[in-house]
């Protein structure tokens, strides 16, 4: 399996949404189409850029999962029907921490409109 490391502000994440006009932060992308988000601020406060960039990338196909959020997180996650379980990275962490993601052949389904471009989604 490989993991590519994601930051803000490089070619990767720029095609990803993830720019660093908008986000600071990092991600994992593992090969294949599984995307983890470890870390994120949105720059621009209460704008729906963070749920923006996670409809796009559910809408691309890949399979977010969040490493640890914090409680905003887990509001804005749960509008997607995100549910929280427990994964190991031996090479980050002691032992087993808590990611969110969508249930096994759940399709994401999102309470309130976004505006898929806030997050620079075309």
């Amino acid at each position: 399996m490989t993991v590519q490391r994601i930051e803000t502000g490089t070619k990767d994440g720029d095609a990803l949404g993830f720019t660093g006009d908008l986000f600071s932060g990092w991600l994992e992308r593992e090969s294949g189409n599984r995307l983890y988000l470890h870390y994120i601020i949105s720059r621009q406060r209460n704008m729906g850029n963070v749920q923006a960039l996670i409809r796009g990338w559910l809408d691309r196909g890949y399979d977010v999962r969040v490493v640890m959020p914090r409680p905003v997180m887990q509001h804005i996650v749960k509008k997607f029907g995100f549910v929280p379980s427990w994964e190991y990275f031996p090479d980050q962490y002691e032992d087993k921490v808590d990611v969110w993601c969508l249930p096994a052949g759940t399709e994401a389904s999102v309470q309130t409109s976004v505006k898929p471009s806030a997050a620079g989604i075309p």
